[in-house]
């Protein structure tokens, strides 16, 4: 665990980021199942998906774009501000000249994670944006064309695959960044994925249940609901397990505290009772309690995971050093300690030489 690094004071702007754009890229990847695999009855279901997803991507960008230190320029990651100013003296958008001096702003860095996260964004914004319009009229032409038809297909494969990328890869940036505990484990965008599942279904739940949906449609998203949980439940004990020895320093913190056990009892264990009835006797409307839980365990999982590597670096190496083996071997105690170490005493050279 590196407690030798900078804050990187991310505030309420990202912790939402991460958590809507994880519900918005769960929802759209369920209701792009129940259209292609589900039957006429969960049509509906699919819709609900569509309608979270485009309005939740819609306030990540504008979240990312409030955050930075100069929002009027969110448009330079996505393209080239000098290659834009030249095809607008061309006359861009009214002249051809414009629009091929236009065709060569992209700007596009395979290289840079911030680069390939905003342009997932955006393409995840079109499709989903295509599959609202397409979901607001049941039977119309832009339903028929952007969700039941081969192009609206892709379109939804398409979507699914760039939300779930988005999903994974906030998981993916925190690991490779060295503060501590994100860069402590490889499964932090595993976690985030499968949280994102788990999320978007749990909020689906409740529209649906809102606008009284089929029971048994329900029924049936509320076991997919069952299995995104318990496959949450499985990724998080991997990410506990992987910490190892540093498990016990993130204890000892108090945003630590709250990540370890209020995800794993208000997000996972007490959605999972009510979805088993294990003891539980809210049968009417278990669903809607599991789903609500859900959400709050989802939105712990990011607050707690992006607040307590500040509290970690705040209180410095102290708050790591009883658990470290290196500190009993600083103090010349523990197996493997040197005996002459005495901690800040330092023979010189020559009674060393002499000792020879």
């Amino acid at each position: 665990m590196n407690l030798f690094v900078a804050d990187p004071d991310w505030g309420w702007w990202i912790i939402l980021y991460f958590y809507l754009g994880g519900i918005a890229a769960g929802a759209y990847f369920t209701a792009t199942l129940i259209d292609l695999l589900g039957s006429d009855e969960d049509r509906e279901l699919a819709r609900i998906g569509y309608w979270i997803a485009f309005p939740l991507v819609c306030l990540c960008g504008l979240f990312l774009t409030v955050d930075l230190g100069r929002p009027e320029r969110f448009w330079h990651m996505l393209f080239k501000s000098e290659v834009v100013k030249a095809a607008v003296a061309e006359g861009w958008p009214w002249s051809g000249a414009g629009w091929a001096q236009m065709s060569h702003a992209f700007l596009f860095k395979y290289w840079s994670p911030m680069s390939v996260g905003a342009w997932a964004l955006t393409l995840f914004g079109l499709c989903s944006f295509v599959s609202f319009l397409a979901s607001l009229w049941p039977g119309g032409r832009l339903e028929r064309l952007f969700r039941h038809g081969w192009l609206g297909r892709g379109l939804q494969v398409v979507g699914s695959l760039v939300g779930f990328f988005i999903a994974a890869y906030t998981g993916a940036l925190l690991t490779a960044t060295n503060q501590p505990l994100w860069s402590d484990s490889t499964w932090v965008a595993a976690l985030f994925l499968a949280s994102a599942a788990s999320t978007g279904i749990a909020l689906m739940i409740l529209i649906a249940e809102w606008r009284r949906v089929s029971p048994a449609a329900l029924q049936r998203l509320e076991r997919a609901d069952l299995w995104a949980l318990g496959l949450e439940l499985l990724v998080f004990a991997a990410f506990l397990a992987s910490l190892g020895g540093d498990l016990l320093a993130v204890l000892e913190s108090w945003h630590g505290r709250l990540f370890v056990v209020g995800v794993l009892v208000l997000g996972l264990l007490v959605p999972l009772a009510v979805h088993l009835r294990l003891g539980v006797s809210l049968r009417a409307r278990g669903a809607v309690v599991a789903a609500a839980f859900a959400l709050a365990g989802g939105f712990l999982l990011r607050y707690a995971l992006l607040t307590t590597p500040p509290e970690l670096l705040a209180e410095g190496p102290a708050r790591v050093a009883r658990f470290s083996p290196e500190d009993g071997r600083a103090r010349g105690e523990g197996t493997g300690a040197d005996p002459n170490n005495r901690g800040g005493e330092v023979e010189p050279r020559s009674k060393v030489f002499d000792k020879e």
